[in-house]
């Protein structure tokens, strides 16, 4: 039998189911500049990359950021959602 040398999977949506965990970080982060955000919203993040995801979401909450403000936000919309997951 030949030897494993490395495996590749995609966790997050195949193996599991994540999207809940997403929503929930994206509504702390939204709660956090004054918004209260909403899974209809949600679903229209839906194969949206992070940084349009929170340009969306702060479009919405009328709120403006700057590039480094935004970098420093979606760094913690994936740190509420660890703490989410793991919670």
């Amino acid at each position: 039998m030949k030897e494993i040398k490395a495996c590749i999977f995609d966790l997050d949506g195949v193996i599991v189911d994540t999207a809940k965990y997403h929503f929930l970080a994206w509504r702390r982060l939204a709660n956090s500049v004054g918004f209260d955000f909403s899974e209809e919203e949600n679903e229209q993040l839906k194969g949206v990359s992070r940084m349009d995801s929170l340009d969306l979401i702060l479009k919405w909450a009328g709120v403006e950021r700057s590039q480094e403000e935004k970098l420093k936000q979606a760094t913690q919309k994936n740190e509420f959602g660890i703490c989410s997951f793991y919670a």
